[in-house]
């Protein structure tokens, strides 16, 4: 029941069979441990490293041990300090030799590589920093928040705040929302634009837009695109650039390192601050609800 008639018992699974494209790096990956007491069984994985198939690798070593200190205290953690070293040394010399990785040796036997893996993806960088956030448990919280911050498009923001302002909006919900996609052309200049906005209510434009990327460079260039459509749309429409919105989603307090969420606020200040100049209302949360309230507050119609 499971086959399929015919000569080729496999047909029903062969219309559905797709070709997958092979990956742009292939190559070969290993953890690099230590083992501090050489009575002891217990092995720390402290980095990894990735080989390609031409015998060229990268690797990447633990440069934070604050959480060893819990274990091992803060004297013996300076002797782990020195361990790192050696590794580090020890692969740099293999590298710059041209050494397989196979054959890498170190100059203490508390520091080995553990066994060799096969492993692909995008490049080798790419996968060497997968593979360190993956296997390595001593990373510190901040670091790896990088990799599980979850980021939200412009349409995932948006279906957030539109079941909010359906609530708050009820059947005027209609008045105020409009389809994000469109094509304007200015009969002044002949031209056709393509334009991407959701909010439309009478005699205004606006756009709901997400500022939760891991990027500022995406952050910034996400807010560029908006409100270059909406003072496309305002002039061929004739509205004042006062008559414009951007209600921008953030990152929500802790989801990202210090650092990172910092560089992201910078770039929120620095473009909500050019475009209120130019008359734009700028409304930023980290949440829906306050967002939804915004949109509804603006758009001044009546229910």
């Amino acid at each position: 029941m499971f086959l399929s008639t015919g000569d080729d018992p496999y047909a029903h699974l062969r219309r559905h069979a797709a070709a997958v494209s092979k990956a742009a790096f292939d190559g070969l990956w290993a953890t690099i441990e230590l083992q501090p007491d050489p009575f002891a069984r217990q092995r720390y994985t402290v980095g990894v490293v990735v080989a390609g198939m031409d015998g060229t690798f990268s690797f990447r070593v633990l440069d934070d041990l604050a959480k060893f200190e819990c274990l091992y205290g803060r004297d013996d953690v300076a002797e782990l300090r020195t361990l790192l070293e050696t590794a580090e040394q020890g692969l740099l010399r293999a590298r710059k030799d041209q050494m397989p990785l196979r054959d890498v040796q170190f100059d203490s036997t508390a520091v080995l590589l553990g066994d060799l893996w096969p492993t692909a993806g995008a490049s080798l960088d790419a996968v060497l920093s997968r593979l360190y956030l993956d296997v390595v448990p001593f990373i510190p919280r901040e670091e790896r928040k990088t990799r599980d911050f979850i980021t939200l498009d412009n349409t995932s923001v948006r279906r957030m705040v539109d079941d909010e302002l359906k609530r708050i909006a009820g059947l005027s919900f209609e008045r105020i929302h409009t389809e994000p996609q469109r094509a304007l052309r200015d009969h002044a200049t002949g031209e056709s634009h393509w334009l991407e906005f959701n909010l439309e209510p009478p005699g205004k434009a606006g756009s709901v837009i997400s500022a939760v990327y891991k990027t500022p460079t995406s952050v910034e260039l996400n807010f560029l695109r908006a409100s270059r459509d909406l003072a496309t749309y305002a002039r061929v429409k004739g509205l004042l650039d006062r008559q414009l919105a951007l209600f921008v989603m953030t990152p929500a307090p802790g989801a990202m390192p210090p650092a990172e969420l910092e560089r992201v606020e910078n770039i929120l200040g620095e473009q909500s601050w050019n475009l209120e100049k130019q008359g734009f209302l700028i409304s930023a949360h980290s949440s829906p609800s306050p967002l939804a309230q915004d949109v509804w507050d603006w758009a001044g119609v009546a229910t």
